[in-house]
């Protein structure tokens, strides 16, 4: 059995602390198990078994004054992130340096509550101003911060204020909120059943999304999918990343519901102790492909934000000059729920550290770069990464967005200080009706057109991304027509909605027909020009095989397209064998192909 990705090493279990629901807690720690040689074994065999994040917990590890050596030895033995759980009450400015110098990423602090509440639930009076001094000191060593929560009975009343606590104290968002399901008790009164800890959850959840702070749940401490009822399932896919194949743990067992589970493969099941205080809880086991999808990551959470964190695509720019294009996702999270969005929007922020360095890379090699997510005005940083990408790059700089928050007069102003030339804003429908329920926000149709108004008495470049599937094809005319009205300066991007990634579901009531769409495609086309609305996409990855292309492809700025630039994700037929488009055409997406097979394609004779 290979080890886990994860390592979790208990440096000690004597804690300062007493939080009335622990039971991990010892007066007294084994000698034998606390010397430093001894943890610094379970350390090199973890890495060596193929670990390649260790974490340091208790009991309260700081109780330790060899932390920093722990933390050292874990960071040279070849551990790619070390990380530090911990209540922070022992932490200064001094010991926060030592321990970031030594190799500490990430700190994951222990929050049940805020103010005096907190010190009541952790018996330990003025805890909480220490752990705030801590997590402060942590942040200015430029250790990236988490927080711990628990769902006990004694903390869920206290859950939502944490989060606009924690963000006014320290200035920045925190990378998660990381929540805890204890199946076992001190005192078994601080159990919850699986309705009350999803409703906690759900509550905490609406307090941290206007502030921009994600809620993961705990791996070891894990409250399933199946406790949220199907209404909430939008919600929670953000609170998941399950990777499959995970070995079975002690303790847990699949119940008879989890046999309709497509999560069965990665998940552990039910806590025997759970069950045995409370029964068999009530479950909804996710039983539909896009939930799946959602909650699943292929390797870790660490994988899948490097995976997506950075793409590079083949831009043309208005001279026919070819440029490389490099989109950055600046943060995962949406306030839409598109179905077509190959995004994986359950991921929680990239490290700022790691956007810093996809911006600066891209700006060395020449890219033109695209600041995107997710939704990347979610980020609070969003002003300072495109001052940043101003400042490497003399290229067109392009935010890709849905607008909803630019609604606000001031942050257009301060993207439009900052160095902002364009904003790629996806409105995908030319009535709420239609925009709202493509994108699965109600209300954010209005506010995507308000925001859409502030960039367009800007200075800042507009272009409206139309995504056309099913639900929306026999709009794009009226959508032109609404452009030209309201947008007149604006330019239409025509994408065409494809089945990329396993996110997006392989399915006709989602991905229409080329030969369905096209005509009314062909129809926005004409009005458009009859309008003198700008019409581009359409030989990009997003747009149509270019045999279908509306009126052919002559106004088309065409390049060659390098062998392998689509990472295998197109194909090629006979047709497009003999077609004298080849060279300069994606193809057909696999995707496509598995829903509505290659037929459509008709190969294109030269000067066609």
């Amino acid at each position: 059995m290979t080890a886990p990705r994860t390592a979790s090493i208990v440096t000690n279990l004597r804690c300062n602390e007493a939080c009335l629901w622990c039971n991990r807690r010892a007066a007294q720690d084994d000698r034998a198990f606390v010397r430093g040689d001894a943890v610094g074994a379970r350390i090199d065999q973890a890495i060596a078994a193929g670990s390649r994040e260790i974490v340091l917990t208790g009991g309260e590890p700081t109780m330790r004054r060899d932390l920093a050596a722990l933390v050292a030895r874990a960071h040279a033995g070849g551990a790619e992130r070390v990380v530090l759980e911990t209540n922070g009450t022992l932490l200064d400015e001094a010991r926060a340096k030592d321990l970031r110098a030594a190799g500490l990423a990430l700190a994951r602090v222990h929050v049940p509550a805020v103010d005096d509440a907190c010190d009541v639930l952790t018996r330990d009076p003025g805890g909480f101003a220490r752990a705030l001094a801590g997590m402060q000191a942590l942040a200015r060593a430029g250790v990236e911060l988490e927080a711990a929560v628990t769902l006990a009975r004694s903390a869920t009343p206290h859950l939502a204020a944490i989060p606009r606590r924690l963000h006014d104290a320290l200035g920045a968002p925190l990378r998660a909120l990381v929540v805890g399901f204890p199946v076992n008790a001190a005192d078994a009164a601080e159990l919850l059943s699986f309705a009350e800890a999803a409703a906690a959850v759900l509550s905490l959840e609406r307090a941290a999304r206007p502030l921009g702070v994600g809620v993961r749940m705990s791996t070891g401490d894990l409250l399933p999918p199946c406790a949220f009822d199907p209404a909430s399932r939008p919600r929670v896919t953000r609170f998941y990343a399950m990777t499959a194949g995970a070995p079975p743990r002690p303790g847990y067992a699949h119940l008879a519901a989890c046999s309709r589970c497509k999560l069965a493969d990665r998940c552990p099941g039910v806590a025997d102790a759970h069950v045995a205080r409370f029964g068999p809880p009530a479950m909804h086991p996710v039983e539909d492909d896009r939930t799946r999808r959602r909650l699943a990551v292929i390797a870790s959470v660490d994988d899948q934000i490097a995976r997506e964190l950075a793409s590079s695509h083949l831009f043309v720019d208005t001279d026919g000059t070819p440029v490389t294009e490099e989109t950055i996702r600046v943060v995962f999270r949406c306030n839409q729920a598109c179905t077509f969005c190959f995004v994986s929007t359950h991921l929680p922020a990239p490290p700022p550290a790691a956007v810093e360095a996809a911006i600066r890379a891209a700006g060395a090699k020449g890219a033109r770069i695209v600041l995107s997510g997710g939704e990347p005005t979610l980020d609070p940083r969003i002003v300072e990464w495109v001052r940043l990408a101003r400042s490497v790059t003399e290229g067109r700089l392009v935010l890709q967005t849905n607008a909803v928050r630019l609604d606000d007069p001031s942050l257009v102003a301060r993207l439009e200080e900052a160095g902002l030339d364009e904003a790629f804003v996806s409105l995908h429908g030319a009535t709420a009706a239609v925009s709202d329920a493509v994108t699965e926000a109600p209300g954010t149709f209005v506010r995507t057109v308000a925001g859409i108004d502030r960039l367009h008495a800007s200075r800042i470049a507009v272009v409206l991304n139309y995504v056309v599937c099913e639900k929306n094809r026999h709009e794009i005319v009226d959508h032109v027509r609404a452009l030209a009205t309201r947008w007149p300066r604006a330019t239409l991007n025509v994408s065409f909605v494809g089945p990329s990634t396993d996110l997006v579901p392989r399915d006709p009531a989602l991905v229409p027909r080329y030969t369905d769409a096209v005509p009314f495609i062909a129809a926005a086309v004409d009005e458009a020009a009859r309008l003198g609305v700008p019409v581009i996409g359409f030989e990009s990855m997003c747009g149509l095989p270019l045999c279908l292309v509306p009126g052919g492809v002559r106004a088309l700025a065409l390049t060659d397209i390098p062998e392998g630039f689509d990472k295998g994700e197109f194909l090629k037929t006979d047709e497009c064998a003999r077609c004298s488009l080849e060279p300069r055409c994606y193809g057909i997406r696999r995707g496509y192909a598995e829903i509505h097979g290659t037929s459509e394609l008709r190969a294109v004779a030269p000067d066609a």
